[in-house]
């Protein structure tokens, strides 16, 4: 393996993408993030028919798919890309190579999170890309639909990044850590982001439902006990959240002996 001319983090990144993207379990992931689509896709078509009305269909958007997308989908893909970066290299035995190989360990996790982040991120852009037109194409013509995409795929972005960066370094610290953070998504985040005052300001979906307009008087579960943070101010809170944990993620990685036969 030669190094000349490229960064190894770089040419690790594009081995780790390419076979990512051959893995079986990426095509689960696949389907996985085209079911919002057909559900949307099912909701049209229940329009055209006459069974439900346009504005069931824009409800049904803003209501449901949001919560499928930002309180399920993308923490559940984020839960499993992160986790597997190094988890993965145990199970399959092949962590003593990469650690072993001549370059940083750094650049062996950086290089996969990369990996992992971008393949979650195509998937999700591209399920939300789809099921935002099926939900608005009559208003593709209007601005304020494709801010609001704009805004949608931006906020999508920064809670992969974030919640990839917390799983890794969970990852890297332990080996059944997917049991963990799977207690995270669907306890800790699931219940803590209801509570009212200052505890929900614990938990990433509240900054990533921060920055998501709230329909006026409509009872969704954006607004459900929530007390919003100022937008930049999650944004902020969001990155600097993700890079934290993606140095936790490193300083773990680099220190720690792993033993391919422990359970722990």
């Amino acid at each position: 393996m030669t190094m000349k001319g490229n960064h190894p983090t770089l040419i690790l990144f594009g081995s780790f993408f390419s076979s990512g993207l051959r893995a079986k379990r990426t095509r689960v992931f696949i389907l996985l993030a085209m079911v919002p689509v057909l559900l949307m896709l099912a909701a049209r078509v229940m329009e055209s028919a006459g069974t439900v009305s346009a504005g069931d269909v824009a409800g049904f958007f803003s209501h449901f798919m949001l919560s499928l997308y930002f309180q399920l989908l993308i923490p559940v893909l984020a839960l499993f890309f992160g986790t597997s970066i190094v988890n993965e290299e145990l199970d399959n035995k092949t962590l003593v190579y990469l650690t072993t190989v001549p370059v940083p360990r750094r650049a062996v996790l950086l290089g996969k999170y990369l990996a992992a982040i971008l393949l979650a991120s195509l998937l999700v852009a591209s399920g939300f890309l789809l099921c935002f037109l099926a939900a608005s194409f009559t208003r593709l013509g209007d601005p304020a639909a494709w801010e609001e995409l704009g805004l949608f795929l931006g906020t999508s972005l920064l809670a992969l990044f974030c919640y990839s960066a917390l799983f890794s370094a969970l990852g890297a610290f332990m080996k059944k850590s997917i049991l963990l953070g799977l207690f995270f998504v669907f306890g800790w985040e699931s219940v803590v982001q209801y509570f009212p005052g200052v505890t929900q300001k614990f938990t990433i979906v509240h900054w990533v439902k921060s920055l998501l307009p709230v329909p006026p008087g409509q009872n969704s579960f954006l607004i459900f006990q929530l007390q919003p943070s100022p937008p930049l101010q999650s944004v902020l809170t969001l990155l600097v959240a993700g890079a934290l944990f993606l140095y936790i993620a490193v300083f773990i990685f680099e220190r720690k002996e792993y033993i391919l036969s422990d359970n722990a």
